[in-house]
């Protein structure tokens, strides 16, 4: 009887142990199928909101939007960041313009409207997806050399490696933050507050503000040390790296430029902090990153100490002695020819012929010497004393007392004048350390060399900006 009741038993527990599986399992069906269908229509109800946002924002009394968008780039390029614009319609078009560099069919750097389609997509996640070709956006996914485009297939079919589709990733305030769907880069859209086309020469004359040819390089600092450079921000590709000459860490980022700053590619790092959006700080000698902690400042000091250009002394600076010795100077030119003008003296590097042949930039004090004109051409001497010329510390400045004292071809012609003479006693009169301060950070015109060890104040005029 017992071993009647234990088999029973086991039957028992083995059917509701079936039961419950059976039972556990439906309902374990039936959730998963309702929360495919929560997530499914919480994408469409995003996707009708981010919709909604697009075309609210190109409606007839806006400007639609700056769309900042950037490329993953290749191997053996790398590409600036662009500002792309858009309008959006609910029925599904959009109107796109720029003035880019890699348009075609005779538009490469023209502002130039295209309309296509485009469509909410519903992947993993909210995807606004640029379905049709658009010769404004495509362009950068199109699977060719961009440099011979439409003729050569590069990169392995991947061309700079540009996105039409854009995979929603976060808001930013009103900003809307996108990434590329197959190659990451990061896409912004910001609303636009005026004409496509203002915008366009806006940027231009802000980008012309803060970058030149004539200066690259940048400090990023935190306002204690120059940690960490810039170099060729005003290309929109540049280098960031711990030091100027044989880096031991350098890697390269693309920016596009903004109506008051730029927007680098991504965040970088800079010790404890990062940066990507950079702006004008209010005092227009720096930019400065999101939260102030970091910030990017010209290097005119290292310019000024390493260039092979000249700078003009101002003479409204000098002293009364500097002033007596520029007087005599002026006597000591004219012995040699009565029509001799001494123009101005200078500090900076000038070319001078080595016993081999070779050509060196010696620094020094020099004296700009005219003669008389001839056959339309009005000659120019530059007799010079050695004054070493280098940068001690962030932001400053230093002329020094030469050991180098090579006779040079310009100063034989005064070789029976006192001109070398006045020359050094002029040049002692500017041994020290100064703190340079420009009339324009990003593009001076002047120099304001303040003594911080020995010396006196000294104004040197630059030379135009070159863009």
């Amino acid at each position: 009887m017992n071993h009647v009741m234990r088999h029973i038993s086991r039957h028992i527990v083995l059917l509701v142990t079936l039961l419950a599986g059976v039972l556990f399992s439906a309902c374990t069906f039936e959730q998963e199928d309702l929360f495919e269908e929560a997530a499914a229509l919480r994408i469409d109800h995003f996707n009708d909101d981010l919709k909604s946002r697009l075309v609210e924002q190109s409606s007839a009394d806006k400007y639609g939007w700056v769309i900042q968008y950037f490329v993953a780039g290749t191997d053996e390029e790398d590409f600036e960041g662009f500002n792309l614009f858009g309008r959006f319609s609910a029925s599904g078009t959009a109107l796109l313009a720029g003035n880019h560099r890699f348009l075609r069919k005779g538009n490469a750097n023209k502002y130039t409207e295209a309309v296509s389609s485009y469509e909410m997509l519903k992947e993993e996640g909210s995807v606004v997806s640029f379905n049709t070709w658009n010769d404004v956006l495509t362009v950068f996914a199109d699977p060719v050399n961009p440099s011979s485009a439409p003729s050569v297939i590069a990169n392995d079919g991947e061309g700079m490696n540009g996105d039409y589709n854009f995979v929603f990733a976060g808001f930013e305030g009103d900003n809307i933050l996108f990434r590329g769907e197959r190659h990451d880069a990061e896409i912004r859209f910001v609303p636009c507050d005026r004409p496509w086309t203002q915008y366009i020469d806006d940027v231009a004359a802000a980008k012309k503000r803060i970058t030149s040819s004539t200066l690259t390089t940048y400090y990023v600092t935190d306002g204690t040390e120059d940690t960490m450079y810039i170099d060729g921000l005003n290309t929109g590709v540049f280098v960031y790296e711990d030091r100027l000459n044989d880096p031991l860490q350098a890697s390269t980022h693309t920016c596009v430029f903004t109506l008051n700053g730029l927007r680098l590619n991504h965040k970088m790092p800079f010790g404890e902090n990062t940066f990507q959006e950079m702006t004008v700080a209010p005092d227009k000698e720096r930019l400065l990153n999101e939260d102030g902690t970091v910030q990017i400042i010209p290097m005119w000091d290292s310019y000024i100490a390493e260039s092979k250009s000249l700078y003009r002394l101002d003479p409204a600076d000098f002293t009364t002695e500097q002033a007596a010795l520029y007087a005599q100077m002026e006597i000591e030119v004219k012995k040699v020819n009565s029509k001799y003008e001494l123009d101005s003296l200078t500090i900076g590097r000038i070319s001078e012929t080595q016993d081999d042949g070779s050509n060196e930039f010696m620094p020094g004090l020099i004296a700009c010497v005219h003669g008389p004109k001839k056959m339309g051409r009005t000659p120019l001497y530059y007799p010079y004393v050695n004054m070493n010329i280098d940068k001690p510390t962030y932001g400053n400045i230093r002329f020094r007392q030469s050991s180098v004292d090579r006779p040079n071809t310009y100063m034989k012609m005064f070789d029976g004048t006192d001109l070398k003479t006045l020359c050094q006693q002029f040049a002692a009169t500017l041994y020290g350390t100064y703190k340079m301060v420009p009339d324009d950070y990003f593009r001076p015109t002047v120099a304001t060399l303040n003594p911080v060890s020995e010396g006196n104040r000294v104004t040197l005029i630059l030379r135009p900006i070159k863009d």
